[in-house]
């Protein structure tokens, strides 16, 4: 049970997301910021919308995937996020400096990324300039890897999971920039709504002292777009925030568009939306709390 003394309020948080200024450093350009063109095709997806059914599925649990063990302290309790078993098919954990990665050789994105950010890594972050270097993950099998050429002309982003302001070392810094962690956003969606929902997270880190942060997509609709018949357009981004000073969580839902949106929602809620459990060691009575 966890005392309310010990607790800030959710609209004390909330108070403290609506501050700050927008910084533009995490966000990251297409090479061409042409309309989507004959490069960029509608398919019927085949991940299903989760929306739909949420309680009939399944979530597959398993420990720390052996990949991912060098970069267990990025995950809440060392404990991964679980996903529908639809979710985990053809997927590929990669431990990065900073970040850990569940990609998709389905999508040819991230399905998720885990960081557990702290004041000092937020202050260390301040001081890089922002180099960006796109790269393929070399790592990843050929069949399945994004590549940069995907991205060209297509009116896209390359979208930053793990933002690349809350890097602290150049090390990391690069790694952010691996396709691994980048996705389709939309260009107003990338540099004006996602990019306000990064640095409100990095100012409640701030704030509070440390966050441990998911940041996934969802591919929600019955269609989906694919980037020159590869990658796939995720139709919503979500970022899951837990604060263990506080003993709360929120999480942040967006449609990839540029109409502005953003919800606050439940971690419980955000699973059944997505088919992603972001935190699962936590106790339902944060989970299910409503921001």
């Amino acid at each position: 049970m966890i005392v309310q003394t010990h607790l800030i309020s959710h609209t004390a948080i909330l108070s403290a997301i609506s501050v700050g200024l927008l910084y533009l450093a995490g966000c990251s350009v297409t090479p061409s910021a042409a309309k989507p063109d004959s490069n960029t095709v509608t398919i019927h997806t085949t991940i299903p919308a989760t929306q739909a059914n949420p309680d009939t599925q399944t979530l597959t649990t398993r420990p720390l995937d052996k990949a991912l063990q060098k970069c267990a302290s990025e995950f809440l309790d060392k404990t991964q996020p679980t996903m529908t078993a639809k979710l985990s098919q053809k997927t590929y954990p990669l431990c990065f400096n900073g970040f850990a990665v569940m990609y998709s050789g389905v999508t040819k994105t991230p399905i998720w990324v885990a960081e557990h950010l702290t004041r000092q890594r937020i202050a260390a972050a301040k001081t890089l300039v922002r180099e960006g270097n796109f790269h393929e993950e070399t790592r990843l099998p050929t069949e399945v890897r994004s590549l940069l050429s995907d991205y060209t002309n297509t009116g896209f982003d390359r979208g930053h999971l793990a933002p690349n302001a809350d890097m602290a070392n150049p090390d990391s810094q690069f790694d952010s920039f691996s396709l691994a962690n980048i996705a389709p956003q939309t260009p107003d969606h990338n540099r004006k709504t996602w990019v306000k929902i990064e640095t409100q997270t990095r100012n409640l880190t701030d704030q509070y002292g440390s966050a441990y942060v998911v940041t996934g997509v969802a591919f929600l609709t019955p269609e989906v777009k694919r980037l020159k018949n590869r990658v796939l357009v995720p139709s919503h981004f979500f970022k899951a925030v837990y604060l263990p000073s506080q003993q709360q969580a929120l999480a942040f839902f967006s449609p990839n568009d540029d109409s502005g949106t953003v919800e606050k929602i439940s971690l419980s809620t955000l699973k059944k939306r997505t088919g992603v459990n972001a935190f699962p060691s936590l106790p339902s009575n944060v989970a299910t709390i409503a921001p």
